[in-house]
């Protein structure tokens, strides 16, 4: 992703554990290569159980930003901006983001003017392939266009 978008960390993890698991990646360099900025716990706002991810906070335009977090209340300063993904849970056979892929590299290539229009056009269109009897429209996420 990391040649079609600036890739930021934004995770409600502490700096040091985030940091580690960062390292892990790969031998290390994956992370320093592609993730361009890191914000951590201190970052998000602190609501019950969960941190408020403000994406303001960035200084990017909202129009061209995406969050993808397992929590989708962390994302409710700006929810059309968000994509909702399963958690991960020491699965090694977890490909949820290798699934997502199709869609955001569909949105950097066809050069879209406001994320947020591209990801509720994803969302209706995939809500059109269930409804017609599609049990994995997500295998139709490279073809999806967006206006």
């Amino acid at each position: 992703m990391a040649k079609q978008y600036e890739v930021v960390i934004f995770t409600a993890g502490m700096k040091d554990y985030a940091d580690w698991a960062l390292s892990q990646i790969g031998d290390g360099l994956v992370a320093k290569k592609c993730i361009s900025h890191r914000l951590y716990r201190q970052h998000a706002l602190p609501c019950r159980e969960f941190y408020i991810k403000d994406l303001s906070l960035l200084g990017r335009d909202l129009n061209r930003t995406i969050i993808v977090d397992n929590i989708s209340e962390n994302f409710l300063l700006q929810p059309e901006n968000g994509i909702s993904i399963k958690s991960w849970y020491d699965d090694p056979a977890d490909n949820a983001l290798l699934q997502l892929a199709p869609l955001l590299l569909g949105i950097a290539k066809q050069k879209v003017s406001d994320v947020k229009l591209a990801l509720r056009e994803s969302k209706e269109q995939l809500l059109k392939m269930i409804i017609e009897g599609d049990n994995d429209p997500t295998q139709h996420l490279q073809n999806l266009s967006f206006s």
